[in-house]
């Protein structure tokens, strides 16, 4: 990690929020091709494991993390099944390695694998698709390009919904206080989009008016 424990938190927290937006934005990616999909590249079983890895398991102090991948799956509360297709999306991500380890077994000398199987030692890694985020979040780097055409776009897509939503429709999304000012806000948005549509149908007549 480097730095003392405050910084290396600092860049954790970063790691874990730009996680999450991959996440989000790979999950929209597919959304595009596959309506209803889920899950992007990670899903959140994999963003979950993350974080109990960064948070939980990781020792600050040498570096070792080396939990059995039981011990995750009972810390982050999904199957162990789960949890080892979780580790796979996140080496495939770029976000983990890790190395396989033996010891001897205990029937050396006799008929059968002298060598056992333990848990794996895990490297965690900053993938070069989001390190140019993470540097900018932890105040050492402008913001990316693409991560702000992202935000634009986004701000775009937000203003286009709400250009087509009728004044009823919009009122029904967004209202979220008391109810019978909700009740008499309903009422002046309907009268409104029939302004509207009596204005439309004016207009398609050769017929203009003023409110």
């Amino acid at each position: 990690m480097g730095g003392n424990l405050r910084g290396a938190k600092r860049r954790i927290g970063a790691i874990l929020k730009c996680a999450r937006e991959l996440e989000r934005k790979t999950r929209r990616e597919r959304q595009q091709t596959t309506p209803g999909a889920k899950n992007g590249i990670l899903g959140q079983v994999a963003l979950d494991v993350l974080d109990a890895l960064y948070n939980r398991f990781l020792d600050y102090k040498t570096g070792a993390l080396e939990p059995a991948i039981m011990t995750i799956a009972e810390a982050v509360g999904h199957s162990y099944s789960a949890v080892h297709r979780a580790l796979k999306r996140l080496r495939e991500a770029g976000f983990l390695h890790w190395v396989r380890r033996t010891r001897p077994s205990e029937t050396e000398g006799e008929a059968g694998p002298q060598v056992e199987q333990i848990s794996n030692a895990y490297a965690l890694l900053v993938p070069d698709k989001i390190e140019a985020l993470v540097r900018h979040l932890i105040g050492k780097a402008p913001v990316p390009s693409d991560v702000s055409w992202d935000r634009s776009q986004r701000r775009a897509e937000f203003k286009d919904m709400l250009a087509s939503l009728s004044a009823k429709d919009f009122l029904a999304d967004f209202w979220r206080g008391d109810s019978l000012a909700g009740e008499t806000l309903a009422k002046i948005a309907a009268a409104i989009d029939r302004h509207e549509v009596q204005s439309r149908e004016s207009s398609k007549g050769g017929v203009t008016g003023g409110v």
